[in-house]
């Protein structure tokens, strides 16, 4: 028999499964490597926007601590630095004269800060920007135009870890200083305003340029105008991004106090005074704070300050002994041309709420917050901003600013210096005739609409509405007394912390 063999055609295909195999492995190959390479330059992407953030924040967080400790009562206060004068405010001199300008630098381990020398010298992190804002020579401005810096790494402000900002300048704001500065005049003007040089001022609600040769400072100015100052901050990482960021701040303004004891609302209710002879209220200034603080011009005020014409007119018939209160223009006056935003709910609550931001931690009341029996009423070398939120019960001593929206009870000898406002339910209550005096201003302002004693129901903001009746029963008078005190007032004032009134990034 004859058998044919067909031959076989697929022969020639032996070894392409492998071949396509080994093409495929390439291509995964290569999608991974691209992938790979993709995620590595995310990675760097992202490390190098984290690095660059933590630079930024960084920087923003060397200026958040010395605008903290800009304040009289912070810890680590700069008061105590030979920048700040006796007054326990930031520089007067204007910066590039002598003194004009502090740094607060912070070095991590082994590092030098120097940054106030020439840009050739051997030195770190030199300030590029100071010749931007004032007029150089040789890299540098002229003259002993810097005071001995201050050290940063408080316990109180330090990160875990350190915080990389390397320095912070203090000084205070100058308008359109040269042509090279990259800050707007205040004015809006061009580069030829004639109001270039001149101090910057904060009048409560814009910026405005005064001559220095005209007035000696922004109060000489306006005794509303407060200066402005100017925290530039420089920061830098271990992997070398750097950041620099820039605040203009200002002094928190604290409405006036028009008088020793002060009855902010129609209808007051002061039926219960004291006969006793011993008892005063007095509202010529006794311009006397704690040492090493600065007062502003003595100005005295009445000693028992009205909401207006008809409640002043209240007040004064129901007082038994109407010469136990003495100031100017008269021991009893209508000052609702002086409360301003304190003669409506919407100021008082601002109040309020400003002086419990400022207060902190120092914030009681009902659970859970802390029991107001822990509280530190402050001493006159530390005064404290406390904010009771409900009734408390006073026997004294203290210092500083304290705020009750209950009913405020006297027990005791209440000695106090500085500012006790009643602003809430607006009661005060005084029992027993023992001494004390309250040295600074005694605020009542009741924000229900009640009749007293009850307080159900708040009088509602954004109708500009003046507040309820305010009520000071005193019984027994002893030797009790209240003295006006500007010096205690503004001490108490520049514990609160400055106002930012701009902000913005620099390119380094």
């Amino acid at each position: 028999m004859i058998v044919f063999h067909g031959k076989n055609l697929r022969t020639s295909e032996r070894g392409v499964a492998l071949v396509v195999a080994l093409l495929m492995l390439m291509l995964i190959s290569a999608a991974l490597m691209g992938m790979i390479m993709m995620s590595n330059t995310e990675t760097n992407i992202s490390a190098n926007f984290r690095d660059e953030q933590t630079a930024f924040f960084s920087s923003k967080g060397g200026i958040e601590e010395v605008r903290d400790r800009l304040r009289s009562g912070a810890t680590d206060s700069l008061g105590g630095s030979a920048l700040f004068s006796s007054t326990n405010v930031p520089p007067f001199p204007l910066p590039g004269l002598a003194n004009g300008v502090l740094y607060i630098t912070n070095p991590a381990a082994g590092e030098t800060i120097t940054p106030w020398l020439p840009l050739g010298a051997p030195t770190t992190y030199p300030d590029t920007e100071i010749c931007k804002e004032v007029v150089c020579v040789s890299g540098v401005p002229t003259g002993s135009w810097y005071v001995t810096p201050a050290a940063s790494k408080s316990t109180s402000y330090a990160a875990t870890p350190i915080l990389p900002w390397k320095w912070v300048r203090v000084m205070a704001m100058i308008n359109k200083p040269s042509t090279t500065s990259k800050l707007m005049p205040v004015n809006g003007s061009s580069g030829s305003d004639t109001t270039a040089g001149y101090r910057v001022c904060w009048n409560g609600t814009n910026e405005v340029a005064i001559s220095n040769i005209t007035y000696t400072g922004c109060s000489a100015a306006s005794n509303t105008y407060l200066p402005v100052y100017e925290l530039t901050a420089l920061a830098v990482t271990s992997s070398g991004s750097r950041r620099m960021t820039q605040y203009e701040v200002s002094q928190t303004s604290f409405p006036p106090m028009p008088g020793a004891m002060i009855f902010d609302g129609p209808n007051p209710d002061y039926g219960t005074n004291p006969n006793s002879a011993a008892f005063g209220v007095s509202g010529t200034d006794a311009h006397h704070g704690p040492t090493g603080t600065g007062c502003p011009a003595a100005a005295n005020v009445p000693g028992l300050a009205g909401y207006n014409a008809a409640s002043t007119t209240s007040l004064g018939t129901q007082v038994n002994r109407p010469g136990s209160y003495t100031g100017t223009p008269s021991g009893i006056a209508d000052e609702s041309s002086n409360l301003g935003p304190l003669s409506t709910v919407d100021g008082l609550t601002n109040l309020v709420n400003s002086i419990t931001t400022a207060a902190g931690p120092n914030v009681y009341g009902l659970s859970p917050l802390p029991n107001p029996s822990t509280l530190n009423l402050g001493t006159d070398g530390a005064p404290v901003i406390n904010v009771v939120q409900g009734d408390y019960t006073f026997g004294g001593p203290g210092a500083g600013i304290l705020v009750v929206t209950g009913t405020l009870t006297f027990n005791g000898t209440p000695s106090y210096n500085g500012l006790i406002l009643v602003i809430g339910k607006g009661n005060v209550q005084k029992n027993g005739g023992g001494n004390g005096t309250l040295n600074g201003s005694l605020f009542v302002a009741n924000l229900y609409s009640d009749t007293p004693p009850t307080y159900t129901h708040p009088i509602p903001l954004g109708a500009y509405s003046p507040p309820g009746i305010p009520t000071v029963a005193w019984n027994g008078g002893g030797t009790a007394n209240i003295q006006y005190d500007s010096c205690w007032i503004n001490a108490v004032n520049q514990s609160f912390p400055y106002r930012i009134v701009a902000q913005r990034e620099l390119i380094y």
